[in-house]
C-alpha cells in the first residue's frame, strides 16, 4: 500500500515529496488493503509486521546555498 504526499510549506517549513510504501516484514512483498485488514500475507502466508519504505523527492537547492564544486 502507498501514499503520495506532495511537496508543501507547514508553517514556514517546506516539507519534500515523499512515498510511504508498507510492506510485509517476512517478504518486503507490498502489504494490501485486504492484507491489512485480514494481517495475512497473500504472498508467503506470514502474519506480517509492517515495514516501510520511503521515497523522497528533493528537487529543489535552497536560497543561497552552494552546489558541489561552485566558487566563492
Amino acid at each position: 500500500m502507498k501514499t503520495l504526499y506532495e511537496a508543501e510549506k507547514i508553517n514556514g517549513v517546506t516539507v519534500c515529496k515523499h512515498e510511504i510504501e508498507i510492506l510485509c516484514s517476512q517478504c518486503s512483498d507490498p502489504v494490501s488493503e485486504e492484507e491489512k485488514i485480514t494481517g495475512t500475507c497473500t504472498n508467503c502466508g506470514a502474519t506480517w509486521a509492517p515495514i516501510q519504505s520511503v521515497s523522497v523527492w528533493a528537487t529543489s537547492v535552497p536560497a543561497g546555498a552552494k552546489t558541489m564544486g561552485q566558487q566563492n
